[in-house]
């Protein structure tokens, strides 16, 4: 189970990374009831397995609070054909669980991305599938492959802040990742999705708890 001073501690060090306008929320996946989901949301998860209801759950139950936090009547969040929330009309949000907690962040106005990791090196074979060879030369020596999760994390982060209708797949090898103290820079090799080709964006990232966060406020 979650101890709500590790959700404290984890919502504070998501705080300080993103603007003072966008809400967030924490929800611990023992603490989610898929009763609550509305009726819209149901169809996403039918037939999923125990944990990914959980998971699904505190994510929802996270967003709902987000969005009361800017003073938005609770909604159905169902959905949409990409696997992405669809939020209110001028509402833009994200979703990310792990590790036993869902956490969201919304906003009037531009895209926001979230993702959270576990902090813990991913297996070799991966490394070339998410990070160019620039980018894996740029780790500190001996700590590749928890640098090589910290990328993925800026690049699902990058994905998410992607407005709605705007949004589409695009590969890890389509941006250069730049690890930097608090925060990483991203550079896009190719135009795909909301990015143009040769544009940079910033985004912010910390430890805590374990984890690695990683957000995006365009």
């Amino acid at each position: 189970m979650t101890q709500p001073s590790r959700l404290k501690r984890i919502e504070a060090a998501l705080a300080a990374m993103f603007p003072a306008d966008v809400a967030l929320a924490l929800c611990s996946l023992a603490a989610a009831d898929a009763r609550d989901l509305w009726p819209a949301e149901r169809p996403a998860i039918a037939g999923a397995v125990p944990l990914r209801l959980a998971e699904f759950a505190a994510g929802r139950q996270a967003a709902r609070a987000a969005l009361s936090a800017l003073g938005q009547e609770p909604v159905a969040l169902p959905m949409g054909p990409d696997r992405a929330p669809l939020w209110p009309p001028g509402i833009a949000g994200s979703i990310s669980h792990t590790a036993g907690l869902a956490a969201a962040v919304a906003r009037r106005g531009a895209p926001l991305g979230l993702d959270i990791e576990d902090d813990a090196p991913l297996p070799s074979d991966l490394w070339p599938v998410i990070a160019g060879e620039d980018e894996r030369a740029a780790l500190p020596r001996g700590e590749t492959g928890r640098g090589i999760r910290q990328i993925f994390a800026a690049k699902e982060a990058l994905f998410k802040a992607q407005a709605e209708g705007h949004r589409a797949m695009f590969g890890f090898d389509a941006v250069a990742v730049a690890l930097a103290n608090g925060g990483f820079s991203a550079t896009f090799r190719i135009s795909a999705g909301a990015f143009r080709s040769g544009q940079i964006i910033h985004g912010r990232m910390a430890l805590s708890e374990g984890l690695i966060l990683a957000g995006v406020a365009r």
